[in-house]
């Protein structure tokens, strides 16, 4: 049975998983309410089996091994989602026009420092900067809704920006696009095409995920090509999942 999520169900999940950060953090942002997200369980034997979160049309899973996949996948189309991100083997059957699979990793790495000067960037600067970056699997939303959401999330302590200048310029940022007690996921992270090969990314992701895991908290990155798995891979992270993006078409 699919019921709404309130606080107390969601947390009964505890657990040390991104698929659920990206839920908790979600909830813990904006709560219960909001016309634009929205939280369930899915309960068997009266214990919870499953967490679905929505932002806007797109749904989060996090999926344990009493979870329902057809219950689920039902609830997801009576939703209407437009995508719907889950790990990879389940749902195989849900209709989609698109699929985007790849890897989750976590830091491994030695504590670093960054040696360059580093700062938390104005949003439209930062803005700017992933539309420089953007991909057929990194898309940046309109302006007002980043705006929006980002100032709602760092007000909130969900979210962390940091970035480095050359010549004046934001020229390479990286941010968590969720954040929990226990971890953070490292996202939006993009170089200005005239500023790259000079490992600005990489100083900037080792020194974002190192301060995370000395705070106790787990590092998480989601990377749906093979060269960004091998470039975090060589920034000292590894692959501890796989993830798929059920996406389909409006």
């Amino acid at each position: 049975m699919i019921t709404q999520a309130g606080r107390e169900k969601l947390l009964s999940l505890r657990a040390d998983n991104p698929f659920y950060t990206r839920i908790l953090s979600l909830y813990e942002s904006y709560g219960e309410g909001m016309p634009f997200v929205g939280f369930w369980v899915q309960e068997n034997d009266g214990a919870v089996a499953a967490a679905i979160s929505r932002f806007e049309d797109t749904f989060s899973l996090y999926l344990t091994d009493a979870a329902v996949d057809e219950e689920i996948a039902a609830f997801l189309r009576f939703q209407d989602a437009g995508a719907v991100m889950t790990t990879r083997g389940s749902l195989t059957d849900y209709p989609s026009d698109r699929v985007i699979e790849g890897q989750v990793l976590r830091y491994r790495g030695e504590p670093y420092d960054s040696s360059l000067e580093l700062y938390s960037p104005e949003i439209k600067p930062l803005y700017d900067l992933l539309k420089s970056c953007e991909s057929p699997i990194f898309r940046v939303p309109a302006y007002l809704s980043f705006l929006s959401d980002v100032t709602h999330r760092c007000n909130r302590g969900k979210c962390t920006v940091l970035g480095t200048a050359l010549g004046g310029r934001l020229a390479s940022a990286v941010m968590t696009v969720s954040e929990t007690a226990d971890a953070a996921i490292l996202g939006a992270v993009a170089t200005h095409p005239d500023c790259r090969r000079r490992g600005l990314s990489r100083e900037l992701v080792r020194t974002l995920a190192s301060r995370i895991t000395r705070e106790g908290r787990a590092a998480y990155v989601f990377s749906a090509s093979e060269a960004n798995t091998k470039f975090y891979q060589h920034s000292g992270f590894e692959i501890t999942a796989g993830f798929r993006e059920l996406i389909r078409s409006r």
